[in-house]
């Protein structure tokens, strides 16, 4: 009935392990990620194709974040910003629970920000 919906899919272990391979060859990283996947498009959800893509992170789900990443100069797998981290990061709401590359966030929501 719904050709095109494509429900039930988790690509949290394509997520962790391009977050494990930050710096490695990206040549080598996406071979090794197509190889698993039905589709090649979720790679490019947190991998910049272009300046105008790159974000320093990607809201997956309705409050799952992950770091955003683009290909350097080298060819290799980098982050937008190296130096964000989970403390960084503030709740939109209190009804969620937010992560930030699979880890809750520690600060909690504050309505006033």
């Amino acid at each position: 009935m719904h050709a095109n919906r494509r429900n039930g899919l988790d690509y949290m272990p394509l997520f962790n392990f391009l977050i494990s391979r930050v710096g490695d060859d990206w040549n080598e990283i996406y071979s090794a990620a197509i190889a698993r996947l039905d589709r090649p498009d979720p790679i490019f959800w947190l991998v910049a194709r272009s300046e105008a893509e790159k974000r320093p992170f990607v809201r997956v789900g309705e409050s799952s974040y992950y770091s955003g990443f683009f290909i350097n100069q080298d060819n290799r797998l980098a982050r937008v910003d190296p130096e964000l981290r989970v403390e960084d990061m503030k709740p939109l709401c209190a009804c969620c629970t937010h992560t930030f590359n699979g880890v809750p966030y520690v600060r909690k929501f504050e309505s006033g920000e």
